[in-house]
């Protein structure tokens, strides 16, 4: 059975949550630990959820189906995720404040 576009779009929504969770968890988890920042699952929740935007991408224009909320929510969801992931990552191992 072939997911509706609705489905895609929470599919979107929900990896892109886990990912931004998966985020602070490590963040967190290097600060209390001690430990170098390690964004691995963060990563590979957010590559499922571009490769998901993209089979959602490619059925609204084979169907000619019209953006709703719920798209624009998934896909400026995924977007903040991906930023701050990015910002994070570019920050190196000078993400920790100094004491």
């Amino acid at each position: 059975m072939t997911p509706t576009i609705e489905q895609l779009a929470m599919q979107v929504l929900v990896t892109a949550g886990n990912a931004k969770t998966s985020l602070y968890q490590a963040i967190s988890v290097a600060r209390e630990q001690h430990q170098s920042l390690d964004l691995t699952t963060c990563h590979d929740q957010l590559v499922t959820a571009h490769k998901v935007q993209t089979q959602m991408m490619a059925k609204m224009a084979a169907e000619d189906l019209p953006v709703t909320i719920l798209i624009n929510h998934a896909m400026d969801t995924l977007m903040a995720v991906q930023g701050n992931y990015e910002l994070i990552e570019a920050l190196g191992p000078d993400w920790r404040r100094q004491n």
